[in-house]
């Protein structure tokens, strides 16, 4: 686990290549790093071996391993290289080193992080991280503006408490209204969306609490992911002016996710679903009861598409999601869990998400008991129907 990373990185864009160096704190001592397939460690604190390998599961999504010799709490690398895109595996990582959009984010492994080559141990690695970054970029072309979650003072980048890092690249244009900042590629119907943000914000402010963080919303080309991090998201252009942006209505959802351990976070039920269902609740409140049924309806057709390709989705509980890779289970049947739990509880669901908004350590045990100490009821056969 990461407690603090100091970056350095040095980006050519005519070649779409990358120098970095990390200093690394860690919660404990480790010894094997995962960068993308296409960087290559120059020199270490330890001695040390690389290769490309697949991660176990699934092979195709390949990375380099870096092995030191002797496992350390504090490690210092200097890599080099093009950064690859995974695109034909993850068709949303598309991230590259290009003058026409550049991103790096965690899933591209654009830093060390430390883990072995299987999803289990880097999803366990990236959120039980929670580290300060400091971060220097150079390189960057006259017309070409660096976007980030956390401060920006000219080539310099910081952010606290973060369990990821996300950095555009781009001829952007930032709009700052208090407590949003935006960086956009294109001006035209953002008025519109900053209304509609600001709604949300109200609105998600008064049934869980007030959060005085800025978010920062990033606009990406289409088909790169929507992704959270902390007080920012990356959402499309079509997400961002959508005539109901459900998209960014989800991802401001994050701001107020519960902190899940790092067994109950693999199934993605505590964040995604959660987000998922504060976004069905934003826009019953700001489009009307039928927009909120359409989405609500959606959300079951997707479940039942998931269903018909996956036919054994329909019995796993939700600890099971993470572990068999169905993490999109949470955005369809865990936010329709939620809708139903909050016709069961009523009001006091609202009670149930202002307590766990922000709330740490929680699973499914904990949440359960919440749910029947507010409620006043016995929620054991729903529970057991759905957990």
């Amino acid at each position: 686990m990461i407690e603090r990373l100091e970056l350095r990185l040095g980006l050519n864009f005519e070649r779409g290549t990358l120098e970095g160096m990390a200093k690394l704190k860690l919660a404990g001592k480790a010894g094997t790093f995962l960068l993308n397939r296409g960087l290559s460690v120059n020199s270490a604190s330890a001695p040390f071996s690389q290769r490309v390998e697949g991660f176990n599961g699934l092979e195709a999504y390949e990375a380099s391993v870096v092995r030191l010799e002797l496992p350390l709490e504090e490690v210092e690398l200097t890599y080099s290289g093009r950064l690859e895109s995974y695109e034909s595996v993850l068709p949303y990582l598309k991230d590259s080193i290009n003058p026409e959009y550049t991103l790096l984010r965690t899933d591209s492994l654009f830093y060390p992080i430390p883990s072995e080559p299987d999803f289990e141990s880097l999803i366990k690695s990236v959120v039980g991280s929670e580290f300060d970054a400091e971060i220097t970029v150079e390189g960057i072309p006259e017309g070409l503006v660096v976007a980030f979650g956390g401060e920006i003072k000219e080539n310099r980048l910081r952010i606290e408490g973060t369990k990821r890092l996300d950095i555009a690249v781009a001829p952007f244009k930032v709009i700052e209204k208090e407590p949003f900042r935006l960086f956009i590629l294109s001006e035209e119907g953002i008025e519109r969306t900053l209304d509609l943000l600001g709604k949300a914000h109200e609105f998600y402010s008064t049934i869980l609490g007030s959060r005085v963080e800025k978010f920062t919303v990033i606009e990406t080309p289409e088909n790169y992911g929507g992704q959270a991090g902390k007080g920012y998201a990356l959402v499309s252009g079509s997400s961002l002016r959508a005539e109901i942006p459900a998209n960014l209505y989800h991802e401001l959802a994050h701001l107020w996710n519960p902190r899940a351990t790092p067994e109950a976070h693999q199934s993605r039920f505590f964040d995604e679903a959660f987000a998922n269902y504060l976004t069905a609740l934003a826009i019953r409140e700001i489009h009307g009861e039928e927009a909120f049924n359409r989405f609500i309806e959606g959300l079951r057709r997707n479940y039942k598409a998931v269903v018909k390709r996956f036919p054994e989705a329909e019995k796993l509980k939700p600890s099971e999601w993470g572990e068999l890779g169905l993490w999109e289970l949470s955005y369809t049947k865990g936010a329709l869990i939620l809708y139903d739990l909050h016709l069961l509880m009523e009001d006091s669901f609202y009670d149930l998400l202002r307590i766990l908004a922000g709330a740490e350590n929680v699973d499914f045990e904990r949440f359960k008991k919440l749910a029947e100490e507010l409620s006043g009821r016995d929620l054991g056969d729903f529970f057991e129907r759905y957990f």
